[in-house]
């Protein structure tokens, strides 16, 4: 049998960009206060942890989705693709996916709300941007788990007719 590199190299991708970033999510706190530091002369801490929240709270389903997608690329590397597994992990990637949606919007209307530095800040923009991919995303994962659904059922038929 061929032994194919390309699902070794997507599963290495993945496993280093959840290395990367597990490493930026530790150093938010620090990124962030150099961040406004620098290019604000603001060294509000009460500021800085609270925006420093809403990125750790942004980041949760979007670590879950690359776990959900380790799990995946893990599949396809053992030649196993077409699982039960590969339909749960896409389901629970659309729901992350849907999910980053309400909180990436609460927390910038949290953060327009009641933080005075962002009391004049445009956000339309960022929330169509995200909105829009996480839709994409979203719908794509979930048609992608309706369709390996439908695979899985036509080889266990074809297995049971064998």
């Amino acid at each position: 049998m061929k032994n194919n590199l390309n699902p070794k190299i997507l599963n290495m991708v993945v496993t280093l960009g959840i290395a990367i970033t597990c490493i930026l999510l530790l150093g938010t706190p620090l990124i962030t206060t150099a961040f406004f530091k620098s290019q604000f002369f603001l060294l509000d801490h009460s500021l800085v942890m609270i925006v420093t929240t809403c990125i750790y709270l942004c980041a949760i389903p979007y670590v879950i989705s690359l776990f959900k997608l380790k799990k995946l690329s893990n599949l396809v590397v053992k030649n196993n693709p077409f699982s039960i597994e590969s339909v749960k992990s896409l389901k629970v990637i659309s729901i992350c996916s849907f999910s980053e949606i309400i909180i990436f919007i609460l927390c910038l209307k949290y953060l327009k709300h009641s933080v005075e530095f962002f009391k004049y800040t445009v956000l339309g923009s960022p929330i169509i941007v995200v909105a829009f991919i996480c839709i994409t995303i979203g719908f794509f994962c979930l048609v992608l788990s309706e369709l390996f659904n439908i695979a899985i059922k036509i080889k266990e038929e074809n297995d049971k007719t064998i």
